[in-house]
């Protein structure tokens, strides 16, 4: 299980790094009327390669240093929570016909890293240790992001994504966009927590009747998160 735990943390490491880096470079060789500085400010930006950067840090953190705040449960469970609205979002509302690099970077970003995301999540995190107060605090990077977005668009009247462009929209619409993302947000970590108190109760360990081997799954399984 910790081999399989660990192989998947290499995985993500290396799609997480891949892509990134290759959309990093989609980004620096467009926009030749900007300047470099200009291009790594839009490159973080998107709240699609921030969350793919914390992502990789998150599983890279997790092999050589699993004590780090950023390799704990709760930090694992909240990038679940971000990279999954990331593919979704992507999936309803922008995916578009895209070919060559473009087409590598969108896999990588929106289908592969999300999917082995939540395939860490789901299989080898810990969350019985999840609280219920943590939902709160995970919508704090998203929330940043969101002030972020409005003031740098304010300024330059550019804005990463439709749904936020208050120059097409307005601020009332732009804003209630963002609240609706930040309650997506909330909801999907609250779930996430509930996931997390209720699965124990359900494990065959804890099932009168339990035969021998399922219950050296559940052990192992625990040991090894």
């Amino acid at each position: 299980m910790e081999k399989a735990r660990k192989g998947l943390l290499l995985a993500i490491a290396a799609i997480g790094l891949g892509s990134v880096a290759l959309q990093l470079y989609l980004t620096l060789t467009s926009h030749p009327d900007h300047g470099v500085l200009w291009r790594l400010i839009d490159f973080v930006s998107y709240f699609t390669n921030t969350t793919a950067i914390l992502a990789t840090a998150v599983a890279i953190l997790a092999l050589i240093r699993p004590t780090s705040p950023l390799a704990t449960p709760g930090a694992i469970t909240a990038t679940a929570v971000y990279i999954l609205v990331v593919a979704v979002t992507y999936q309803w509302l922008l995916s578009g016909e895209t070919h060559g690099l473009d087409f590598l970077a969108n896999m990588g970003l929106h289908q592969i890293l999300p999917a082995l995301v939540l395939v860490l999540w789901a299989g080898f995190t810990r969350k019985a240790t999840l609280r219920w107060r943590q939902p709160l605090d995970w919508t704090v990077y998203p929330a940043v992001y969101i002030a972020w977005t409005l003031a740098r668009g304010a300024v330059i009247h550019r804005y990463p994504y439709f749904f936020a462009d208050v120059d097409k929209l307005g601020y009332p619409r732009a804003i209630l966009n963002g609240a609706g993302f930040l309650a997506a947000f909330y909801g999907l970590g609250v779930g996430a927590v509930a996931l997390g108190q209720i699965g124990p109760r359900l494990r065959p360990s804890g099932r009168p009747g339990a035969s021998s081997t399922e219950q050296a799954v559940c052990r192992g399984s625990s040991a090894s998160s």
